[in-house]
C-alpha cells in the first residue's frame, strides 16, 4: 500500500515537468498523495493544503544556505518541513512521505532554481509541521473545527477559515475555490544571493 503513496509523491514531483508554471498543479497534486494516503491509512482527520506564497522566502533562504543545491534531506525550520531535491530526483524516502502526509498540516509551497555548483534544476518544497495525531477512521469523518469533508476526503477550510460556529453533521460540500487560476510557480533564483 505505501507503494501506491510513493507513486503518488513521483506524481506530485513530475507536476513541475509537466506543468511548470502551476502552483495548483502542484497542490493539486499533492492533495491528491494526501487523500489517497487518508484512503490507506484510515485518516479521519487529513487536512486539505492550500498553497500559502509567503512560504517562499522561507524555501529561498534555505536554498541560500547550500548555494541553491539540494541537500537530499529535510529540514526543520521555524515550524516547517523544506524539503529539496532535484528536478527529476524520484528517489522518495520513507522520511519525505512522511513530512507529506501529517494528517495536521495545512499549508505549502513551492519553487525551483538552479544548483549554482553543477548546474542541476532543484525543486523546493514547504509545508508546515504538525504535531496533531492522525483519527482513525473514514476519511474526513473527523474534521477539525473550521473544516468540512471535501469530494476527495480532505478536511478543507469553510468559507473565509475564520473561527466561528461550524455545523458538524451535515454532508454539505461548500465550495471554498470558486475561480480555477492558474498562479505562475515563481523561480527563485533572483532571491538567492549568488
Amino acid at each position: 500500500m505505501r507503494s501506491l503513496l510513493l507513486i503518488g509523491l513521483l506524481i506530485v514531483h513530475s507536476a513541475y515537468s509537466q506543468h511548470p508554471t502551476s502552483q495548483m498543479a502542484v497542490v493539486e497534486k499533492m492533495n491528491e498523495m494526501r487523500s489517497l494516503s487518508a484512503e490507506i491509512d484510515e485518516v479521519a482527520n487529513m487536512n486539505e493544503l492550500v498553497y500559502r506564497e509567503d512560504l517562499v522566502q522561507l524555501l529561498a533562504d534555505q536554498l541560500a544556505k547550500n548555494n541553491g543545491c539540494p541537500d537530499r534531506s529535510i529540514v526543520m525550520r521555524d515550524g516547517y518541513h523544506i524539503v529539496i531535491s532535484p528536478q527529476n530526483d524520484d528517489e522518495l524516502t520513507a522520511l519525505k512521505l512522511a513530512a507529506f502526509t501529517q494528517s495536521g498540516s495545512t499549508v505549502m509551497a513551492s519553487g525551483k532554481s538552479i544548483c549554482s555548483l553543477n548546474g542541476e534544476e532543484v525543486v523546493g518544497y514547504i509545508i508546515d509541521a504538525s504535531d496533531i495525531k492522525p483519527v482513525r477512521g473514514n476519511p474526513g469523518t473527523r474534521c477539525p473545527a473550521g473544516r468540512t469533508r471535501n469530494a476527495i476526503g480532505l478536511c478543507a477550510l469553510v468559507g473565509n477559515g475564520r473561527r466561528g460556529y461550524v455545523r458538524k453533521d451535515i454532508d454539505v460540500n461548500i465550495p471554498t475555490n470558486i475561480l480555477d487560476v492558474d498562479i505562475e510557480i515563481p523561480d527563485i533564483s533572483d532571491i538567492l544571493p549568488w
